[in-house]
């Protein structure tokens, strides 16, 4: 089934041409890693294909429910179920103060909790450490939707993706 599709997409920064991507098609089974050197796009093309960035020629249609996960963004929600919670070793109220990992895990619990066909994330094993690393990999092999992620390491990509994307020179 088709899940995303992206049509002519290109994204400035300035003058700076960030992407350029003439065709991309995500479907239910694809379990997507995109690399790439750090400045390369990937941020942005995740956040085009989720829809939190416009892009200035081209357009991503998005057909089903997605959750996005990423470090630097703070969640809409402050709370998740206890049971979720439990399961990734969190509080179930969101708290300004946890570490990162906490939020991480937070974050990861409460867009596993939603029954979404995708999931975008954004390096989420940056701040994690080895047991949120092997939680993170266990909860997102048992995940049955889509998945798009952006990651440095390279053995959480091998063990959860079937497809890479690389971007280089947009």
């Amino acid at each position: 089934m088709l899940l995303v599709e992206l049509n002519g997409v290109k994204k400035y920064y300035g003058d700076r041409l960030v992407l350029d991507i003439d065709d991309l098609k995500i479907y239910s089974k694809d379990r997507i890693g995109i690399v790439g050197l750090n400045g390369a796009g990937k941020t942005t093309l995740i956040d085009i294909l989720s829809h939190r960035v416009e892009p200035d020629e081209g357009w991503v249609k998005i057909h089903g429910k997605h959750e996005y996960i990423s470090q630097l963004v703070e969640p809409d929600y402050k709370n998740i179920s206890s049971e979720m919670a439990s399961k990734f070793g969190v509080e179930n109220t969101w708290n300004d103060n946890m570490s990162g990992g906490e939020k991480t895990r937070f974050k990861l619990a409460h867009s596993l909790s939603n029954d979404s066909l995708i999931m975008f994330a954004d390096e989420p094993t940056s701040n994690l450490d080895i047991e949120g690393t092997q939680i993170l990999e266990d909860s997102l092999l048992e995940y049955n939707g889509s998945l798009v992620i952006i990651s440095h390491d390279r053995d959480v990509l091998d063990k959860l993706c079937n497809k890479i994307i690389e971007i280089e020179n947009g």
